[in-house]
């Protein structure tokens, strides 16, 4: 009897998988639910003024700093300290900002965008 029944349930179960496999492609999703949502502040990149007084042309992103790897992302290109991006060559990584060399002079560059509303 408890085989009757056991073969009884499996026939059950392969025919409700079955109706279930054959039913037509799954419905995509109306929304990618890894996508970022959109944000109400566009950061602008500001110029970098060095000490004296000229605009810098490096747009410092983000930096990341981990136990063995420091990072600097600088528009767009990830670098590591001793990589050089339009003539500086990458110091220093901390959290908030990153030093480069350039013809002998330092410069400090820190990741802070000034945050711009969106007026639209």
């Amino acid at each position: 009897m408890k085989a009757r029944i056991g073969n009884l349930a499996s026939a059950m179960l392969v025919m409700l998988l079955g109706v279930h496999l054959s039913a037509a492609e799954p419905v995509p999703l109306a929304n990618n639910p890894f996508s970022r949502p959109p944000s109400a502040v566009i950061p602008e990149a500001t110029p970098v003024i060095a000490e004296d007084g000229s605009i810098q042309e490096l747009d410092l992103r983000a930096t990341m700093v981990a136990s063995n790897d420091r990072l600097a992302n600088v528009a767009g290109r990830t670098l590591r300290p001793g990589d050089e991006v339009q003539g500086y060559r990458l110091l220093q990584v901390y959290e908030d900002r990153a030093i480069f060399l350039r013809a002998g002079k330092q410069l400090t560059i820190y990741v802070k965008p000034d945050l711009v509303e969106d007026d639209e």
